[in-house]
């Protein structure tokens, strides 16, 4: 395998937009496994995670918690690895369709919590 494809791995997304309204604030904590990490983007559709799951694998379905840095308002939610980049220890998670919780409390959190 050539080093560029193992930098970069990654499988079709569903909902993969590329040019779809990403947002950075607020920073999200997500727990996957007893692990935290903070996100460096998201979107109604995924998130983009700092940091790589120690067992990660494409296609991989994932749960875990999600919510502001910082506040105590959390969900659950549920998801699929869809991109993990180890040069810059990034992982992209897709969200699936079982996690309405997130879709409708995303935007709130904008709102509430994005100008911190």
């Amino acid at each position: 395998m050539l080093q560029a494809e193992m930098n970069d791995l990654s499988v079709e997304n569903r909902f993969e937009k590329r040019g779809a309204f990403r947002v950075s604030k607020p920073v999200l904590s997500v727990e996957i496994d007893g692990t935290q990490f903070s996100t460096e983007n998201w979107s109604l559709d995924g998130m983009m995670l700092n940091g790589v799951l120690g067992q990660a694998e494409l296609d991989k379905p994932v749960e875990g918690i999600v919510g502001p840095v910082g506040s105590p308002e959390m969900c659950r939610f549920g998801g699929r690895i869809v991109r993990v980049d180890t040069q810059s220890m990034t992982t992209a998670i897709e969200l699936d369709e079982k996690s309405p919780d997130v879709a409708a409390l995303l935007p709130l959190w904008v709102l509430k919590y994005g100008t911190r």
